[in-house]
């Protein structure tokens, strides 16, 4: 009998040990710990176990194995939703992700367009297009984008693109969560350059982040919300920004001792190349 597995969206699927195995490859596990790891899980499964649980279970072994600093990778969603509570440090977020893959970028943008003035989180330009960019920023990781949010990008698009004359623009929505349905649909039917938590795919929001190692802040286990306020007011939203002296002194010295010997393991891309 198979094992149904509940996701965070509420809906069921069928346990797979090669998504798990896939996951786990993304953030480095070795071929030969993933089959200690699933054999660790397999007998703790139960019809119906949320896809939380079993990455519990999985962050957990981990943790107790030779490479224990690969349980902090498992917490990338939930890290993204935690780049809050305004969405100012996500919006950041983006643009340094996208300077990282060549884009030369700008954050919060007031351009006029032929009716009103509209404020831009993310201006991004490369191989002469300029990307008008969204950033929307969930909290709630389970929240999708709705097809609201492409009307209003579409609408937008249309006025700023009556005023632009700096060569080609294209708008683009980045988020942390997911698109529903209707939301890629009009995206892909009105040319929205779209990119989300697995969309599209080998392009989401997580495999950027794995290409240019460039982890949220949020990510780091033990993080209290003291530090985390700190360290986001203080523009600092990745976990290299963290190697750097000056920020530091952002840091409770407990909290800075315990992640530095594995930061520039954690900072790591899995992928060589995007």
């Amino acid at each position: 009998m198979s094992t149904q597995v509940t996701k965070i969206d509420g809906t069921t699927e069928q346990y797979d040990e090669e998504k798990i195995r896939a996951s786990a490859t993304r953030v480095g596990v070795p071929a030969s710990l993933q089959d200690q790891m699933l054999v660790s899980i397999r007998d703790r499964l139960y019809d119906g176990i949320k896809t939380n649980e079993i990455f519990g279970m999985i962050k957990e072994y981990l943790r107790h194995s030779e490479l224990p600093y690969l349980a902090t990778k498992y917490n990338l969603k939930t890290a993204l939703s935690e780049l809050g509570p305004s969405g100012y440090p996500f919006e950041k977020y983006v643009a340094l992700l996208l300077t990282d893959i060549g884009y030369h970028t700008q954050i919060n943008q007031t351009i006029m367009g032929g009716c009103v003035p509209h404020e831009i989180d993310v201006l991004a330009s490369k191989d002469n297009i300029t990307y008008f960019i969204e950033a929307k920023f969930h909290k709630n990781a389970s929240q999708r984008t709705d097809v609201r949010i492409t009307l209003y990008i579409k609408a937008r698009y249309d006025d700023l693109k009556t005023t632009w004359k700096m060569g080609n623009i294209r708008p683009w929505i980045v988020t942390n969560t997911r698109f529903s349905t209707d939301a890629i649909k009009y995206g892909e039917c009105q040319n929205i350059k779209l990119t989300s938590w697995g969309y599209p795919k080998g392009e989401g929001i997580m495999d950027l982040i794995e290409h240019t190692g460039l982890h949220p802040i949020t990510m780091l286990e033990g993080l209290n919300s003291g530090d985390k306020l700190r360290l986001l007011t203080a523009g600092v939203v990745t976990c290299r920004q963290l190697k750097d002296p000056k920020n530091h002194s952002l840091v409770s010295r407990d909290f800075l001792e315990k992640v530095l010997p594995d930061l520039d393991k954690i900072c790591a891309s899995s992928i060589n190349e995007i």
